[in-house]
């Protein structure tokens, strides 16, 4: 296994050649693959040990065209202006120009922007959404420093490179459900129902 930085150019090869990317965001580090390469997807829950039928969200650029691929109406615009990029995540009904991936027949996304620097400028740079789930084994506890996920995947040819870096912050990102007519709640981190609530619904 590669360690590198963002910037380092194998960084985007690994993606590019179907393979899984370890990355550190704000909150755990990270598996990454494209959201629209089946291969890449099937190398993850392999690694990983992941049921292959539960969606993984979408992390996305701020200046991706969210309304090209998801149903995004005023109400969640107003959530994405207010709390994006940061610790959360929405969830949205895609469109059909979304990849099955993305969704598996759900059709519902999770949308995520993180708010760490390097790892948004990334994502501008290899320019379409990541799917990006915890770096460990399924029901193992999640893994925060990069050594960690070294000793852990090395010898998994699946995933050939880990970017060196820190994550900032051990609280999950909140989930919160916004296709109905009211946030749901699925599951709590740092940015408050409530908060999402009174934005939702243009009371702040």
């Amino acid at each position: 296994m590669d360690i590198i930085l963002f910037d380092d150019e194998r960084a985007v090869k690994t993606l590019a050649e179907h393979k899984v990317l370890a990355i550190p965001t704000e909150t755990v580090y990270g598996l990454a693959v494209y959201w629209d390469d089946p291969l890449a997807y099937e190398r993850l829950v392999s690694s990983k040990r992941r049921r292959p039928d539960k969606a993984i969200a979408c992390m996305c650029s701020e200046d991706f065209e969210f309304r090209t691929y998801f149903q995004i109406d005023d109400r969640t615009e107003r959530v994405m202006k207010r709390f994006l990029p940061g610790p959360l995540t929405i969830l949205v009904r895609a469109k059909e120009s979304a990849p099955f991936q993305s969704h598996l027949g759900t059709n519902v996304c999770g949308i995520r922007v993180p708010g760490k620097k390097d790892l948004l400028s990334f994502l501008r740079k290899v320019k379409k959404p990541l799917q990006v789930t915890s770096a460990n084994l399924s029901g193992t506890p999640p893994l925060y420093q990069w050594q960690k996920v070294y000793d852990q995947f090395r010898s998994d040819e699946n995933i050939p490179t880990l970017v060196q870096g820190s994550c900032e912050s051990d609280i999950p990102t909140t989930v919160v459900d916004l296709t109905g007519d009211e946030p749901v709640l699925i599951r709590q981190g740092e940015i408050r129902l409530d908060s999402i609530k009174e934005v939702y619904h243009g009371q702040h």
